[in-house]
């Protein structure tokens, strides 16, 4: 084959360590002689539940290499014009596209282009199934991809790269992705279907027909674009082929998979872990060709307990969707996820994908902020309906179940829109976003205070709110949600462990307070259908304007599960389902939630909610006041808690010694110090010269918990509180027709 240029192979590799470095020093990189073997890329891999059983098996779907004979022509130059136009002249590396691919990710401030070459990715795609994005080793695939370009042709070149690069959908292969994508052979595709095969090369899965059609579309009007401009392609035929539709048949059947939900979750936190592989591509190959061990934390039986719970009070189609996330809060480890009602019919995942508005659930990072900044469950707070200026032409107006002052710990309890809408601008910008976001929920909240309600930029979804209720569960520390445990190879080498350790992002006081807030909750408040009887719980309920989205997201010492109802589509309210008029955080959720906790938590024994006792303290107070015990109290209790649930005073009826008692039966004398007075009463003596005056009495002062050891109690003593109305606020809640967010 005659080339237009030629540039010596030492100058390109040059200019690809220049152009990698992205810096203004020379990168001094030694390139070493190696031996490489070729990937097998063809192992199955197998996932596991947490007890060990297999729930499901990734493997590509392959079909035998065809011959340069069997490449249609149309396909071969759909692949060079939109992927390497310049293959028929480069020798393996293209130094106009490094160079253009430089100079735009630069401007991007991003990666916006590669300048790999269709040999260089097959060299990747030979050798390096988890490559380091390191200059040497980009120096190292240019290099084999010169040495490559000396020894095959062309044609070789591009019929094994189409026999090796992997289509998504589980096709590696081109005669694999012609049968899953169109039940045909290669020799039969048309000049559409290649379109569409070489589309998704760039990225398998986010641009997988089945499962991405708008994506796979645009992916594919970008490679007939690429066709015209080279000429390859008339403006006529390329807007009739861009027409057209995608003509795919049914997707193949996977293979049995248990917990499906799940098991795309692992799938998508792999594929999406820059660790576990440079690129996309990379990280699928990896996955179902890399003959993995892959050991999750997924508890049948816990799943049992959620799937049973979703089902419990209704399963028909036209009723509300129910999604349930269950995470261990010590550890993050997620044991079960309901991410809807038939993975069959609908394959998005509405505990981990989908994302609504949480209601009044944002209020407990709202009293945590707060607690935070050293205000207590006793501040007291207006909590009546109001009209508020935030800025917007149109004031902020909040309606509210309660009226008049009353504790944050009421707040909670009642669930006052007033008295949180008022915290929230006291608190403001950015206090309960911040405060949500370090507990664990991710996506854009906003700071406007009409998050504190429920009206977020974007929702939440069921795994980040338990997993965020979880923060409180495990005293104030975070462990961020996990999927998979460990990976192994097939000889038992440990190849991918999860990064991240769990971090405080609430003291441990603080996280303790709101807990127990939360378990008046369930107790009196508002998600009194949730309560587990004996087994201590905390939760709080949610219900967004409308009733288009109802919540109870709740946790005890062994799990942190979120309850989501709603409709996907967002246009039909919760009104009269099952004999209830209007859902409510409280109604259906906490019912779904107790119904699965109860199940979930049988037969395991009662163990008390995190309580910091490291953090307490004994002091005597007096019964009759309330106040620290002074040393003239003359009957005194034993009080063990924490700092911020003391009281703050001394007692005010005991500050001196008592007065001596007269005795009735003595007869009136003159006692020592005293001398008759001329009408027969007492007069003191004068004072004597020689004895110097007694010094004034003063109040001994009150004792105080400062000094004081911590001790450890037997269990927390509760701090007094108000007795809650039942009115409350957890109807709509973001009660506004301005809602931020």
């Amino acid at each position: 084959m005659t080339r237009r240029w030629k540039v010596s192979w030492l100058g390109l590799l040059l200019a690809c360590a220049l152009l990698a470095s992205a810096c203004d020093q020379l990168v001094s990189v030694e390139v070493r002689d190696v031996d490489l073997p070729e990937v097998d890329a063809f192992a199955q891999s197998f996932v596991y539940a947490a007890d060990g059983t297999q729930i499901a098996t990734f493997r590509f779907s392959h079909r035998e290499p065809v011959e340069r004979e069997d490449l249609p022509d149309h396909l071969v130059t759909a692949l060079v014009d939109a992927e390497d136009r310049r293959f028929w002249d480069h020798e393996g590396v293209d130094p106009r596209a490094v160079v253009r691919a430089f100079v735009a990710n630069r401007q991007a401030g991003e990666v916006v282009q590669g300048g790999s070459t269709l040999t260089q990715q097959l060299v990747k795609n030979r050798y390096f199934p988890d490559p380091e994005n390191t200059i040497e080793r980009k120096l190292l695939e240019a290099r084999l991809a010169w040495e490559l370009e000396q020894d095959a042709t062309k044609d070789e070149i591009l019929t094994e790269y189409l026999n090796t690069v992997y289509f998504g959908a589980g096709a590696y292969g081109i005669e694999a992705a012609a049968q899953v994508y169109f039940d045909t052979t290669t020799t039969e595709l048309s000049l559409a279907q290649s379109a569409l095969l070489v589309a998704v090369i760039r990225s398998p899965e986010a641009a997988n027909p089945f499962t991405a059609p708008d994506r796979a579309r645009a992916e594919r009007t970008r490679v007939l674009d690429a066709l015209t401009r080279n000429g390859d392609l008339s403006a006529a035929d390329r807007d009739q082929l861009d027409a057209a539709p995608l003509g795919l048949t049914e997707p193949p059947e996977a293979p049995p998979v248990q917990y499906p939900f799940f098991v795309e979750y692992v799938k998508r936190q792999l594929v999406g872990d820059e660790h576990f592989g440079v690129d996309e591509e990379r990280r699928w190959r990896r996955l179902f060709g890399g003959g993995l061990r892959i050991h999750t934390t997924i508890d049948p039986a816990v799943q049992a307990a959620a799937d049973a719970a979703s089902t419990a009070f209704w399963s028909g189609a036209e009723d509300p969707e129910v999604a349930i996330s269950v995470v261990d809060p010590a550890t993050g480890h997620i044991a079960a996820l309901v991410g809807g009602r038939d993975f069959a019919t609908s394959q998005f995942d509405l505990a981990t994908q989908g994302r609504r508005q949480p209601g009044s659930t944002f209020k407990v990072f709202a009293l945590t902020a707060a607690l935070s900044r050293g205000w207590t469950l006793d501040s007291v707070i207006e909590s009546g309906p109001g009209s508020f200026d935030v800025g917007d032409p149109e004031p902020w107006t909040v309606r509210s179940g309660t009226t008049g002052e009353i504790t944050l710990r009421e707040a909670l309890v009642r669930s006052s829109n007033g008295a949180f809408a008022r915290l929230a601008l006291e608190l403001g910008p950015g206090a309960v976003e911040n405060m949500a976001h370090s507990m664990g929920v991710r996506g854009r909240i906003g700071s406007n205070p009409s998050i504190v309600l429920g009206g977020l930029s974007e929702g939440v979804s069921p795994l980040d709110m338990a997993s965020a209720f979880g923060t409180l569960a495990n005293g104030g520390v975070h462990a961020a949600p996990t999927a998979v445990t460990h990976i192994t190879d097939a000889d038992g080498n440990v190849v991918w462990e999860p990064r991240g350790l769990p971090v405080t992002v609430v003291d441990p006081e603080t996280a303790w307070l709101v807990t127990d807030t939360m378990q008046q909750v369930v107790t009196e408040g508002t998600g009194r259908a949730a309560s587990l009887g004996e087994r201590p719980s905390a939760g709080k309920t949610g219900t967004v304007q409308e009733n288009r989205d109802a919540w109870f997201v709740g946790f005890t010492r062994e799990y942190s599960t979120a309850v989501w109802i709603g409709y996907p589509d967002r246009a039909r309210p919760l009104v009269d389902v099952h004999g209830v008029a209007a859902v409510q955080g409280g109604t259906w959720p906490a019912r779904i939630w107790q119904r699965f906790m109860s199940t979930a938590l049988e037969g395991r024994p009662i163990q008390p909610l995190r309580y910091p006792h490291e953090l307490a303290v004994t002091v005597e107070i007096d019964p009759e006041t309330g106040g620290i015990a002074t040393p003239f109290c003359p009957v005194t209790e034993t009080l063990t808690a924490l700092p911020a649930e003391l009281p703050t005073f001394s007692c005010p009826l005991h500050q001196h010694p008592p007065l001596p008692t007269p005795d009735p039966s003595a007869s009136p004398s003159t006692t020592p110090g005293t001398t008759p007075a001329p009408d027969g009463g007492p007069q003191t003596a004068p004072p004597d010269p020689g004895v110097a005056p007694p010094p004034p009495a003063t109040p001994t002062p009150a004792a105080t918990p400062t000094g004081l050891q911590p001790t450890v109690p037997a269990s927390p003593s509760p701090s007094p509180t108000p007795t809650p109305t039942p009115t409350t606020d957890d109807g709509p809640q973001a009660p506004s027709d301005n809602t931020f967010g």
